[in-house]
């Protein structure tokens, strides 16, 4: 099993899946699964906030599961008691996390992903072609 990075391709609308050892992509997923953590690389996070451009140096660093869940409804049963994630590398400093029950739109509502989590990380690409993940 190869360890990989995964990140949210804004060209592409896409998953991509990175190999860690070559730092080749080797794939392009509407949806992946992977057992693992989060990786934010201070030196692209910096350059984004200076520049105003948005590079890749954010991402899901792990191993592929091979469970999928296909549908958005699917997921919203699966996932129900699962938090969402999200990462705007303006205002957050790492990923960020809330339960599905609370106002996604209220900024106090998000906390910080401690950065020794390890876990089950879901991406998906919602009908709009917009990502989403849940923890």
């Amino acid at each position: 099993m190869k360890k990989v990075r995964v990140y949210w391709n804004l060209h592409k609308k896409t998953w991509s899946i990175q190999d860690c050892k070559s730092g080749l992509v080797i794939d392009h997923r509407k949806g992946v699964v992977l057992e693992g953590n989060f990786v934010v690389r201070k030196g692209g996070q910096k350059r984004v906030r200076e520049e105003g451009k948005k590079n890749v140096h954010a991402f899901a660093v792990g191993y592929i599961s091979e469970y999928y869940v296909s549908t958005s409804e699917a997921l919203k049963k699966e996932f129900v008691d699962w938090d969402r994630v999200k990462y705007n590398p303006y205002t957050d400093d790492y990923f960020m996390h809330q339960g599905m029950s609370d106002n996604q739109y209220k900024p106090n509502e998000w906390s910080e992903i401690p950065r020794d989590w390890v876990g089950i990380i879901h991406m998906d690409t919602s009908e709009g072609g917009n990502p989403k993940v849940y923890i």
